[in-house]
């Protein structure tokens, strides 16, 4: 009994560790902008503008590339998935589907009987005799 192949994903670290070094870039120019703030040289207010740049550039990269992997994970979870199915059928006893059939002919059978209930409470109103014309 095979499984289905899988293989290691060494792509998907790499894409989050670049992420994550990004947004470390990121942190570390905010934070050389705040050792400048500090020093009283620089007018604060051009600076607060640089932070704020950086900030907006940051939230538009992240959003971009998080949509991007979304989208990525997404289709990875639909590909595990049949291959967790296929795993799954092939350690499955072929008799589980005559089980199944009978449970199934059950609950077909309990809804005819719900069904014949609810026709039947129907009845009487179906009785009511038409007013002549």
């Amino acid at each position: 009994m095979n499984g289905p192949a899988w293989r290691p994903q060494a792509l998907k670290l790499r894409l989050y560790e670049g992420i994550y070094a990004l947004n470390r870039g990121f942190q570390i120019t905010l934070l050389s902008l705040e050792r400048l703030e500090s020093l009283g040289f620089f007018r604060a207010e051009y600076l607060n503008a640089f932070k704020i740049e950086l900030e907006h550039t940051r939230a538009s990269a992240n959003n971009e590339l998080v949509q991007m992997l979304h989208q990525h994970e997404l289709e990875e979870a639909g590909r595990f998935d049949q291959m967790r199915k296929q795993w799954h059928d092939q350690l499955k006893d072929p008799d589980d589907v005559f089980f199944a059939a009978r449970e199934r002919k059950r609950e077909i059978r309990q809804q005819i009987k719900d069904l014949r209930s609810g026709l039947e409470r129907l009845k009487p109103m179906r009785r009511k005799k038409r007013a002549p014309r």
